[in-house]
């Protein structure tokens, strides 16, 4: 089966074990098939301003980035983005993901990133950002890596999101039946 065959335009939610699997790289010169256009798409039929491949069952890494500050600004393709540098305070931003609808937390991260990764062309790039677009690549490259942001919670406050988490799992459920 071809990468990312299969896969849905639905992204998947908290529970899928799918969201927990490191993502492979993308092969120089691999064709990419729909995945951009995908997701590109649900960013803005979801009002997102990042989506990572594996959210829709797809383990490449491949992320979608928007900077919402410069709306006139088309958004990235990052194929295979590594983050280089990480720079400036550990910061709070309030997070949410696709994955986890409705749930919103301030999590702290480095305020800046230096990212390098490869356009929709094969040429490489470097990103640098101290903005939204920093949290933005750091909580998507996570999802590349299986971390979702929920990880990045003390444990008692994860305890205590159980419940929150259960329904957001019997939901999706009953939206696939």
């Amino acid at each position: 089966m071809a990468p990312g065959a299969g896969a849905t335009d639905e992204i998947l939610v908290h529970g899928d074990p799918r969201l927990r699997l490191s993502a492979r790289p993308v092969a120089p010169g691999e064709d990419l098939g729909d995945l951009p256009r995908r997701l590109l798409t649900g960013l803005r039929e979801h009002d997102g301003i990042g989506l990572a491949a594996p959210q829709f069952g797809d383990l490449r890494r491949v992320v979608a980035v928007t900077d919402p500050s410069r709306p006139e600004q088309a958004p990235r393709i990052l194929v295979n983005p590594e983050i280089t540098e990480r720079f400036g305070p550990q910061i709070p931003f309030e997070e949410g993901c696709l994955s986890f609808p409705g749930l919103f937390f301030n999590l702290y991260r480095p305020a800046g990133v230096v990212v390098r990764y490869h356009d929709r062309d094969g040429d490489q790039q470097t990103l640098r950002n101290d903005g939204v677009v920093a949290r933005v690549v750091q909580h998507e490259v996570d999802h590349l890596d299986g971390v979702l942001f929920i990880d990045h919670l003390p444990r008692w406050r994860r305890w205590l999101l159980a419940g929150r988490l259960r329904r957001i799992q019997r939901e999706a459920g009953k939206e696939s039946a």
